[in-house]
């Protein structure tokens, strides 16, 4: 992994560590301490963030990367409620959910939305989810309600052998990224039945704004030992910053201090990925106590980049490879036996003398299972069928039927 990665997982943090902001809305905002079990469920949630991270950071090998462990935490929290027996724990594990129910961790990612949403500081932070549901595929009541409650997930009944249904798809998640993610599939399964989506949009000016005049073209070193001349911002500040034998840390905070980027540069002798190697959350929550305000020179690259993967493996890896097979329990969903067919996530972030605009999309698809339930056939368009004799397999009759029509 690349040198720059780190400005990579710098957003990583700067998003996931918002999950323990408490605001006030103008609704009002209920305080997130009095939330039942809701920083257990905070912290479990920035547990899976750092594991679901170095999991990705192990085996990528692109220069640039980013995902949004809230993203993959909300989407795979809807698909939560649809679980059961095994399936059900295994969720549980993998989120370290502990002893908390599924009606508490629901209440809990409520209020994370209603906190990460809270307009308050001035910054832009939206977070849209949505279901979308094959129009022949029986879905639960109680499935829907409970994302509709908790994820104020919006529902939509489609024909996913339709084309326009993959274009109204994208097109939503277009809207809801602000163009920054235009597309988050590129077709339907025959086998889907049902999309969760979760879409995240970031926006906010710096506290302390870069001066464009002060942005100059300056090596940057790669590891294989090469140089780039990058743009480069500059800004004297007094900011938090924090040193170990690892790395060195400087805090960007964003304008009214409601989000904070955290940057991260491993000294001459270490790289990035022995960065990643000691993140956990117990570190992470030990460094924090540890930064000062000094005055500083910062001098960073401006950065934009797109980044798309595939959780998988990821999440398999995790303990999750339950849900991805036959022996998938989501009869929470449907009675129809289902398991997920993937989960992709999609992100977009820029960086400049201004501030800082990022987008994250995750798509968990759901399918039919091989075993165990009838495959769904719905003749519901013309169709042609044909007469054979069993034993010689002589074709005694076709035809087709445009407009069915039945007299006695």
């Amino acid at each position: 992994m690349k040198l720059v990665n780190t400005f990579s997982f710098a957003i990583l943090i700067g998003i996931t560590a918002l999950q323990s902001c408490s605001t006030v809305d103008e609704t009002p905002l209920k305080s997130f301490d009095s939330v039942a079990k809701g920083r257990q469920i905070v912290s479990a949630n920035n547990d899976f963030a750092f594991s679901l991270f170095k999991e990705i950071a192990q085996a990528e090998t692109k220069d640039n990367f980013m995902i949004s462990p809230v993203s993959a935490s909300l989407a795979l929290g809807m698909v939560y409620n649809g679980t059961n027996g095994e399936t059900q724990q295994a969720f549980s594990n993998v989120f370290n959910y502990g002893n908390a129910t599924l009606e508490e961790t629901n209440l809990a990612n409520q209020n994370i939305i209603n906190n990460l949403t809270d307009k308050s500081s001035g910054a832009t932070f939206e977070i849209a989810n949505s279901i979308w549901v094959e129009n022949s595929f029986p879905v639960k009541e109680s499935f829907l309600k409970a994302n509709k409650t908790y994820y104020y997930a919006e529902v939509q009944n489609k024909d996913f052998r339709d084309p326009k249904t993959l274009e109204t798809i994208n097109n939503w998640v277009s809207d809801k990224t602000y163009g920054k993610i235009p597309e988050i599939l590129n077709e339907i399964s025959p086998e889907a039945v049902l999309y969760a989506i979760n879409a995240l949009y970031f926006k906010s000016d710096w506290k302390f704004r870069f001066d464009p005049e002060d942005t100059k073209a300056l090596p940057f070193n790669l590891d294989d030992g090469t140089v780039k001349q990058v743009d480069m911002m500059s800004m004297e500040q007094d900011l938090k910053y924090f040193s170990n034998d690892v790395f060195s840390s400087v805090e960007l905070p964003y304008k009214n201090d409601k989000y904070i980027m955290t940057l991260m540069l491993p000294h001459s002798d270490k790289t990035a990925d022995d960065i990643v190697a000691i993140m956990n959350n117990a570190n992470w929550i030990e460094w924090q106590k540890n930064y000062s305000v000094q005055g500083l020179k910062i001098t960073m690259p401006k950065f934009t980049f797109s980044y798309e993967r595939l959780f998988n493996d990821a999440l398999t890896n995790l303990g999750l490879g339950i849900a991805f097979t036959d022996n998938a329990n989501f009869n929470g969903i449907s009675e129809i036996p289902t398991k997920i067919s993937f989960v992709l996530q999609k992100t977009f972030i820029d960086v400049n003398e201004k501030g800082t605009e990022a987008a994250a999309v995750t798509v968990v698809g759901i399918e039919l299972t091989s075993v165990g339930g009838p495959k769904q056939f719905l003749l519901d368009r013309p169709f042609v069928f044909a007469i054979t004799e069993k034993e010689t397999g002589s074709l005694c009759f076709m035809g087709k039927v445009g407009i069915p029509e039945y007299k006695e």
